[in-house]
């Protein structure tokens, strides 16, 4: 079986696109964030919610939906706040109602695999950060003792980590805005029950344009296209 794991999509349909025309899949699994900073909510939410099979909720899907706490920086509650008020036009009720109806954590048998799937950690479902600058004695503690295989995402940064013989870690890195200094979309891959972590280069200057587009300031721009251009 092939499973392909997507992580922090942020409105960004093109690397989405791109994913889908390059990928094959059996199941997709989704970890949150499909809203926020990008052009395209709306197209994220439909293919999202025509093709994956399980889905929880991110913590920029549940402040929009519940008009709730992102729980983020000042700097990315600017961006988030902006960005949503450009575009939340494109969304409708039905959206909204998906969004809401999203699980904040599953737990999955699957082709042999016990996975964990949760946006930010096990202890903080919504809001929990981990990254591989991390202190390792921090990350056990928001995986709270789970066993199997915790997929995750928020952090924005790819990472596996074998925390003993019965924990594994996987973030497969953010679609719409992935981090570490590499702007190629990033995603991962299950078959046959190993793991591998991809990343593709798409087309930035779509989403670039996308961004230049959008109703609000130039600062609020300027950030998201220099973020986006520069996997930062």
């Amino acid at each position: 079986m092939r499973i392909l794991v997507l992580a922090d999509i942020h409105g960004n349909m093109p690397a989405l696109k791109e994913i889908a025309k390059k990928e094959s899949w059996d199941m997709m699994l989704c970890l949150g964030d499909l809203v926020d900073y990008g052009p395209w909510p709306d197209e994220v939410i439909d293919f999202i919610k025509e093709n994956a099979d399980y889905v929880v909720l991110g913590n920029h899907d549940y402040s929009l939906a519940f008009d709730g706490d992102c729980g983020c920086t000042s700097e990315y509650i600017d961006l988030t706040m902006y960005s949503r008020k450009a575009v939340l036009d494109r969304l409708n009720e039905s959206h909204i109602l998906y969004l809401k109806s999203l699980p904040q954590r599953l737990k999955l048998d699957i082709d042999g695999l016990v996975l964990n799937l949760v946006h930010g950690s096990i202890r903080h479902p919504l809001y929990g950060f981990v990254a591989p600058f991390v202190e390792e004695s921090n990350i056990r503690q928001e995986m709270d003792g789970a066993e199997g295989i915790v997929l995750f995402g928020h952090s924005h940064y790819a990472m596996q980590k074998r925390l003993s013989s019965n924990l594994v870690i996987i973030n497969p890195g953010s679609v719409g805005f992935p981090k570490g200094d590499d702007p190629r979309t990033s995603y991962g891959v299950f078959e046959d029950g190993k793991y591998y972590q991809k990343k593709l280069e798409y087309d930035i200057e779509s989403v670039v344009n996308g961004i230049k587009n959008m109703n609000m300031p130039k600062r609020v721009k300027d950030v998201l296209i220099y973020k986006i251009k520069e996997g930062k």
